[in-house]
């Protein structure tokens, strides 16, 4: 298919790589040719490129498709993960990226499949953890920062007000990876 065709979360195949593209801008310089300035995700290893192409070459689209699939546990850096028909995936910690701290049991986890291969995940936007770890807040500490570092369930280190506990329930942004509100 023409590169003109494409639009934001299409997916691709360049130089046999699976990348999703993640914005598109269309150039025109002068009297010359335009050109599609395509950013891309890849999905195997959470890479980003930028590729400019004219906006009549073919490219390779592929078909992912999209599943539930369950977190069974880790080990040696790798992720295990099992599906609604019981096959069980592996993924390893540098595939999944920054993902793979935010990774815990019973949470809802989207699996992305090309040609019935586990290429990656989606986690939830927003996903609630329990705080483990948490400095206290002590009284004048508003004067340097607002904000202190915790640990939650799943080892990672997120900035949360002072006021958040050890103990306490907080949600996260899975994506921007950061302290959204405490959870009720």
């Amino acid at each position: 298919m023409k590169a003109k065709y494409f639009k934001i979360g299409d997916v691709i195949k360049i130089n046999g790589e699976i990348w999703k593209i993640v914005k598109i801008i269309h150039t025109h310089k002068g009297r010359g040719k335009a050109e599609l300035e395509l950013h891309l995700k890849n999905l195997k290893n959470n890479n980003f490129i930028t590729k400019i192409i004219n906006p009549e070459e073919d490219l390779e689209e592929l078909e992912i498709e999209k599943r539930p699939i369950k977190f069974l546990y880790s080990k040696q850096n790798k992720f295990y993960f099992i599906d609604e028909n019981n096959k069980k995936y592996e993924i390893t910690a540098d595939e999944l990226g920054d993902k793979a701290k935010f990774i815990k049991k019973d949470l809802n986890i989207t699996g992305i499949f090309y040609e019935n291969d586990l290429i990656n995940i989606e986690l939830p936007v927003k996903a609630v953890y329990k705080v483990i770890y948490a400095p206290p807040g002590l009284k004048g500490d508003s004067e340097k920062s607002n904000y202190k570092t915790v640990i939650i369930e799943t080892g990672a280190e997120i900035a949360v007000p002072l006021f958040i506990n050890e103990g306490d329930l907080i949600i996260i942004n899975t994506e921007k990876e950061e302290y959204v509100e405490r959870a009720k």
